[in-house]
């Protein structure tokens, strides 16, 4: 399979639609081309974060029970004579038009009633739903990073360069971080969530098959006790040392303290590797 071919299934393949041999032979060529690799990825992220964003509203049984009723009821023999008449006592319109009452009707108790509404929550507000009793931060970003492995989280933007990931970041959270730049990096990623009155970063770097995920927040979140961290990982960045630990996956974790902001960088590479690539744009002393 070449490029061409690659990009005139990848719809497909984002909807998980292929023949289990074009699937075969896509997964195969994305394996060795980067660029369709990239494609995939991107697209891939954009359908989902569109889903996102579409909020569904159940209209209540028995309205939708009254309106199919009342349309399909014939209700007398009178043959009707005008052009709207005749288009609403239609059996092939019928249909069409119950659904289009239905939607009209749905955005109007939408509208209605939408400060009662809870929406699901996206990717970036999911912080660590499987460990919920636990505010531990170290944690938090653990999980979150199995999350990114498996696909689960998604970010709400993915760019190739650093400054506009900041950028968001900075429009979203209200606050700037200093992101390092990793050149090397298929595509940056970033996402805004909140946890009490805070706002949580979550930035996340590709690099081919290893991830570095970085969550970020307001040293003063620790004050109000909406997440916490160990004595012993406070007491070294407060020195404006970095904290490095593994969380119990075996991923390096570091910490670090950057203008009243916390950020604890995971990633599946080793601790070298790993201080590499975040230096230049930490401002935290060498490890």
């Amino acid at each position: 399979m070449d490029c061409r071919e690659s990009r005139d299934l990848m719809s497909a393949a984002v909807d998980n639609e292929l023949a289990k041999s074009e699937s075969q032979s896509f997964y195969e060529h994305i394996e060795i081309c980067g660029s369709c690799r990239d494609e995939f990825e991107l697209e891939r992220l954009t359908k989902a974060y569109i889903k996102r964003k579409i909020t569904f509203v159940d209209v209540p049984y028995d309205l939708e029970t009254a309106i199919m009723a009342q349309i399909s009821n014939q209700g007398g023999t009178a043959i009707p004579s005008g052009f709207l008449d005749r288009v609403v006592s239609n059996s092939i319109f019928q249909p069409v038009l119950a659904v289009g009452v239905v939607f009209v009707l749905a955005i109007i108790l939408f509208f209605a009633n939408k400060d009662n509404i809870v929406l699901p929550p996206s990717p970036g507000d999911q912080l660590a739903t499987s460990v919920a009793a636990s505010l531990d931060g170290l944690t938090i970003a653990g999980n979150n990073f199995q999350d990114v492995l498996s696909g689960k989280f998604k970010p709400e933007i993915t760019a190739i360069a650093t400054a506009d990931v900041a950028s968001f970041i900075l429009k979203n959270a209200g606050y700037t971080l200093d992101l390092p730049g990793v050149q090397s990096a298929d595509w940056i990623g970033g996402s805004v969530s909140s946890q009490g009155r805070h706002k949580m970063a979550h930035v996340i770097y590709k690099m081919g098959e290893n991830y570095i995920y970085l969550y970020c927040f307001p040293k003063d979140a620790m004050i109000s006790q909406n997440v916490h961290l160990p004595a012993k990982c406070m007491d070294t960045i407060d020195k404006n040392d970095w904290f490095w630990t593994q969380d119990e996956d075996g991923d390096v974790q570091a910490v670090w303290n950057f203008q009243n902001n916390v950020c604890i960088a995971t990633a599946n590479l080793d601790k070298k590797d790993l201080v590499a690539y975040l230096q230049p744009g930490t401002g935290a002393k060498n490890p």
